[in-house]
């Protein structure tokens, strides 16, 4: 507990005399270096938190959140999988048959390696993700050699809706000039734009009920895709397939370089950033310090008046922790109202400088994502609070041991 007469030292201390200025302007950059760390933390973590959950949208917007392989029947595996959800109580949004192939693509203009990936036609026009990305054409012009295909691949191939594309199957035909893989020609029914240049430049999806002749010879390519309400319970679901006879992949393990690339740039980003921190609390041993020489009398004399080294020592600590903690608090409070208005911030620094801030063209985002995880911002504030609080334990002991009698000793 505090004493009236200590509380009445600390808030004394906290304002000090004009001509005490030197320790009123370490005071006011202490609070502002701790408060200005804070919310650029937070700031910077809330922006990529953002950036992760855009990107990771994007990534699963053609990725499954758990493939199923080596399966024997498909209605037996579906049913099994049905089951396995049903009593893990975890949501699906669907779970389909497909096929991811790579093959070669053939137009008057251009030839490509391409990867086809097969959907039903019903499941091609529920999906609500693709139906927001179709830039040209008919989402109902899909199957009956009708297909849909990248924005990028399109530009490449030189073809547009209802142009015409050959694909080569890896079944064999006889000619007199040997054994050639068979020919399928397909109409560009839609043309889609994900923002993500591996999907864009690439993929060419196709409907599998449609497609049997020329699906005959990648059996081994089928594969189960589960789409789940929550994709952050992939993992819960992949180990619970796991124990079954078949493979079971996660979307994280198929992006998984990815995924690991995002968490370390985020852990390394906190760390340098609490640097910034680690800083502005040297200003308050510093000042603290100052604090403890200019007060050397003062100190002696409550010593005198029966003021114990403890009640001394916690004086001065609770000084520097109430900065400390006033800088936490400002920070917090403007780094959350930063994140929450980041894109109007970027707008109006655009437009008031006249330069392209976050240029939709190079990130793919039509505007700055945040994302504010009041977990991390409770990480952040307690890290600054332990941080300020060491910074206040040197100079606090410094002052319990003043020796009275050496500091009025020539008084």
């Amino acid at each position: 507990m505090i004493s009236p007469a200590e509380f009445l030292i600390i808030k004394r201390y906290l304002k000090p005399k004009r001509k005490e200025g030197v320790l009123k302007v370490i005071s006011i950059f202490s609070f502002l270096g701790i408060g200005l760390g804070v919310a650029t933390l937070i700031i910077v973590m809330s922006v990529m938190n953002g950036f992760r959950s855009e990107l990771i949208n994007k990534l699963l917007l053609f990725q499954p959140h758990i493939s199923v392989y080596q399966f024997i029947d498909y209605d037996v595996t579906k049913n099994k999988i049905s089951k396995l959800l049903k009593n893990k109580n975890i949501q699906s949004k669907s779970l389909n048959l497909t096929y991811s192939i790579q093959s070669l693509v053939i137009t008057n203009n251009a030839n490509k390696g391409v990867v086809l990936r097969g959907l039903n036609k019903k499941d091609f026009l529920n999906d609500q993700l693709i139906n927001k990305k179709i830039i040209d054409g008919n989402i109902g012009k899909f199957g009956n050699s009708y297909i849909s295909i990248g924005s990028n691949l399109a530009e490449q191939l030189g073809v547009w809706v209802d142009n015409e594309v050959t694909i080569l199957s890896s079944k064999k035909e006889s000619t007199p000039l040997g054994n050639l893989p068979e020919q399928y020609t397909f109409k560009v029914g839609s043309v889609y734009k994900s923002g993500i240049y591996e999907f864009d430049n690439n993929y060419i999806i196709f409907d599998i009920s449609t497609s049997e002749n020329f699906l005959s010879g990648y059996v081994k390519d089928k594969n189960i895709e589960i789409r789940l309400e929550n994709p952050n319970q992939a993992e819960v679901v992949k180990n619970s397939l796991s124990n079954e006879a078949f493979q079971v992949f996660s979307w994280i393990d198929n992006n998984k370089s990815f995924y690991d690339a995002l968490l370390v740039e985020r852990n390394v980003m906190f760390i340098i950033l609490t640097l910034i921190i680690i800083v502005a609390s040297f200003n308050i041993i510093s000042g603290l310090t100052i604090l403890v020489k200019n007060k050397t009398k003062e100190v002696a004399i409550l010593k005198t008046l029966g003021f114990s080294s403890y009640s001394i020592n916690k004086i001065f600590f609770i000084t520097g922790s109430t900065i400390g903690a006033a800088g936490t608090i400002f920070g917090v409070f403007l780094g959350v109202l930063f994140s929450y208005y980041v894109e109007n911030i970027r707008l109006f620094l655009s437009s008031a400088f006249n330069i392209e801030i976050f240029p939709a063209e190079i990130y793919f985002l039509s505007q700055m994502p945040s994302e504010i995880h009041w977990p991390t911002i409770l990480v952040i504030s307690l890290v600054s609070l332990f941080i300020t609080f060491l910074a206040s334990i040197y100079p606090s002991i410094k002052a319990s041991k003043v020796n009275p009698i050496e500091s009025l000793k020539y008084e």
